[in-house]
């Protein structure tokens, strides 16, 4: 079985933990870390590194056909969110004719999770909780009609990873919005031309924020395998650095519906806070492996090996998405070796 991690970055560890899923699971095969970089730590601990063009290239759809083509891989995963909307055109349907699960959300419905205002909409319609949400061209009304004690989250519209964020309150709001304006990206990870309307402004709820992972077979059936949660406890750059596993049961509905509005394959990534009521609302989705799997990992759950059996074609084991609550841990920094090679 050939597995494609792309754009791990710095999360090299589903790398090395692909890897170690693939002999649990007494399945020969390879974990190929693709990168436009090859110095990217995931190239150090894979068992082969590709090059690729980048995703936002010209050359990046034909190369990667055509290596698809050559090697056949089974499974393709992406970490990157810019990239996901690249290839969730016909470049992931011409890659699954030449038989690769490609864990990527179709044409209509990546744009729904790439698009934070398209997304707070469609949830709303269908009954998924998640807070109100405007463009920043709003900004003066929303401040007109903001009482003193509103706070208010401010953040690009087509962002990665907490970028361009801000929370504020009324006074302050229309300068975070300008000043988050100034670094927004387009839905083609380029400079936005317009940048008030790349940045959107949501109520702030007070309550705790949880991340979520929703975990779905990789044969584009729409079944759901699990549910993992977490605690955020600590952040720092937009990244949890400290997490405590929770029960997923009180995410599951939301990760339910979400499934039958997207019908992701994989993973998909959720964040949610609550409300001071306690009512969880969902703040992101990313469809992807996200940033907060591994505090799951640290606690039980093995995310790749589900994953893996999915996509041989094995019948799912629960007990690989199940976890101990209550653990808490921490991030730390590791060092990888890129090179040279073994």
């Amino acid at each position: 079985m050939k597995i494609v991690i792309s754009s791990a970055g710095r999360r090299a560890h589903y790398v090395e933990w692909f890897r170690r899923a693939l002999d649990w699971s007494g399945l020969r095969g390879e974990v190929i870390a693709m990168e436009y970089r090859m110095q990217s730590p995931s190239t150090g601990l894979a068992d082969r590194a590709v090059q690729a063009p980048a995703y936002n290239s010209p050359e990046y759809p034909e190369a990667l056909r055509e290596w698809c083509r050559a090697e056949r891989p089974d499974l393709f995963l992406s970490l990157n969110d810019y990239e996901l909307q690249v290839l969730s055109g016909g470049l992931a349907d011409d890659m699954r004719s030449l038989g690769c699960r490609v864990a990527v959300l179709d044409a209509e419905s990546q744009p729904i999770v790439l698009d934070k205002l398209r997304m707070a909409t469609a949830l709303a319609e269908r009954g998924i909780p998640t807070p109100r949400t405007a463009l920043g061209t709003d900004v003066d009304d929303i401040r007109s009609s903001a009482g003193a004690e509103a706070r208010f989250v401010v953040k690009h519209r087509f962002g990665s990873g907490s970028t361009g964020l801000r929370i504020v309150g009324a006074e302050e709001l229309p300068e975070a919005v300008a000043e988050s304006a100034r670094t927004a990206l387009g839905a083609d990870g380029l400079p936005a031309a317009h940048g008030y309307e790349a940045v959107v402004v949501q109520d702030a709820l007070p309550g705790p924020e949880y991340g979520v992972d929703g975990v779905f077979d990789v044969e584009r059936r729409g079944e759901m395998l699990g549910v993992l949660a977490r605690r955020k406890d600590l952040m720092r750059g937009g990244d949890t650095d400290v997490a405590t596993t929770v029960s997923a049961a009180l995410f599951r509905p939301a990760i339910e519906a979400i499934g039958e509005l997207l019908r992701p394959t994989a993973a998909i990534d959720v964040d949610l806070r609550e409300t001071a009521e306690g009512e969880p609302q969902v703040i992101d989705i990313n469809p992807r492996l996200g940033g907060g799997y591994p505090f799951v990992h640290r606690a039980g759950a093995d995310l790749p090996a589900a994953l893996i059996r999915s996509a041989a074609g094995l019948e799912p084991v629960p007990a690989l998405l199940a976890y101990r609550t209550g653990v808490s841990t921490a991030r730390r920094e590791e060092f990888t070796v890129i090179a040279p090679r073994q």
